[in-house]
């Protein structure tokens, strides 16, 4: 039995002014698989990648959990564009 590590991809694209849900459930769950041992990435791509510039995340409870989650990726979470 093969003892490869595999690594979990979280992709999110839509745009985050308009709607932070995707992103923030890519971010969410990458920060659980990290959590739990495994090997996570948030991958954004499309409109998404504005998750970089805080100040573009939409409005709401959601949107200021994404901008928080964004900030505090480093460390174990590989985050790609």
């Amino acid at each position: 039995m093969s003892t490869t590590r595999r690594k979990l991809i979280f992709f999110a694209a839509s745009d985050p002014a308009v709607r932070p849900e995707p992103a923030w459930s890519a971010y969410h769950f990458a920060e659980v698989a990290t959590g739990a041992g495994l090997d996570a990435e948030v991958r954004l791509a499309g409109d998404a990648v504005r998750v970089a510039r805080a100040d573009v995340v939409g409005p709401g409870p959601k949107g200021q959990e994404l901008r928080e989650k964004a900030a505090a990726a480093g460390g174990k979470l590989l985050v790609s564009l």
